[in-house]
């Protein structure tokens, strides 16, 4: 009997109503709040260490320094569009969001909608007005964070509540896409604090920043590792959905974008900076792992494929069961297609 590779076995249909659009909220919801939490525990615990830079704009004065760590909910204040633009018709969008009760994209609506605005008065009140240590001001920030690490976590439980989709069903999803934005949101930070030129590269608080960032790289490289693990045991489409991304039309996405440009390239540079202390090096570094970041969002995206219902595996295992009969050479990955005609042709479908 002619052995099938995997791909003629199933008849992949990845989803195609979640696209790029998702794929960008995701991202910059993501960052945006990793963001918002290093930037607010900064404020917190490391505030002697961060430079002081004023910027004169008419009666105001901006503090750059608190601008360069809390920018987070601009970010997801513009990635919040492309979720609503994806769904199509607005008002589909607006009666999802009136049931926060049973829809998890209603209760997203109102997770950013808080963030946002609670973010943005902590942003400029910070930057232009200086406020005072107050406790009120200090639960306001307290609120802040929590918001913030919802919202990370929402972006992955918002793939998660597609029961249909096994690759995305799982509570590592949410762990990973925090860890996953704690990480994108450090090196944001640290990127804007250098594009302000607040500290130089041997500063103590670039080092700090830096050295939480590789460790939160690591753990996201092994939270990967075994959510793409966990997903593979669960066979079927979640196996298939593995397999498309390690070894199918995916792979270059995977290795290429998610793994040596997200992962091994960000390591070894950070490490040559850690000796050679170069700006550059470290510029580089936040290019790739930012690159990577959303590329880990687009490749889970892309990877989504739809649980079968019974009858459509019945009709599947006949077609493989009366195609290896054949006795036919296995058909080139991606013809699929090719091989349901062939069925048809032969009566057998």
């Amino acid at each position: 009997m002619a052995s099938v590779p995997i791909f003629q076995k199933k008849f992949i249909k990845p989803q195609h109503v979640w696209k790029w659009e998702i794929a960008i909220y995701l991202y910059l919801a993501g960052m945006g709040a990793g963001a918002f939490i290093i930037g607010t525990l900064i404020i917190w615990f490391a505030n002697h260490l961060l430079p002081q830079k004023l910027l004169n704009l008419w009666i105001y004065s901006i503090d750059l320094s608190k601008t360069a760590v809390l920018w987070g909910p601009l970010l997801v204040a513009i990635g919040s569009p492309f979720l609503i633009l994806d769904l199509g018709k607005k008002m589909k969008f607006y009666t999802a969001c009136l049931n926060p009760k049973t829809s998890w994209l209603a209760r997203g609506f109102l997770i950013l909608s808080a963030f946002i605005v609670i973010g943005l008065v902590l942003f400029v009140g910070s930057s232009a007005f200086d406020p005072r240590r107050t406790t009120a001001w200090l639960t306001l920030e307290i609120i802040g964070v929590a918001l913030a690490f919802s919202t990370a976590i929402y972006t992955g439980i918002l793939l998660k509540s597609v029961k249909y989709i096994p690759i995305w069903n799982t509570p590592l999803l949410p762990l990973l896409f925090l860890i996953s934005a704690l990480s994108t949101g450090s090196m944001g930070i640290i990127l804007s604090l250098l594009g302000f030129k607040l500290t130089s590269p041997g500063h103590l608080l670039l080092k700090r920043l830096t050295s939480t960032e590789q460790v939160f790289i690591l753990i996201e490289a092994i939270v990967l590792i075994f959510y793409l693990y966990s997903r593979y045991r669960q066979k079927d489409q979640g196996e298939t959905s593995v397999h498309l991304l390690l070894s199918g039309p995916l792979r270059f996405l995977f290795w290429v974008g998610i793994v040596l440009i997200g992962f091994i390239f960000p390591i070894l540079l950070e490490f040559l900076y850690t000796h050679l202390a170069q700006p550059g090096l470290l510029i580089i570094t936040g290019i790739f792992l930012l690159a990577g970041g959303f590329f880990l969002r687009l490749g889970i995206l892309a990877s989504g494929i739809k649980e079968q219902l019974p009858m459509h595996k019945l009709v599947e295992m006949k077609i493989n069961i009366n195609y290896s009969n054949l006795g036919l050479p296995p058909l080139p990955r991606g013809d699929e297609g090719k091989l349901k005609n062939l069925m048809r042709t032969r009566g057998v479908l």
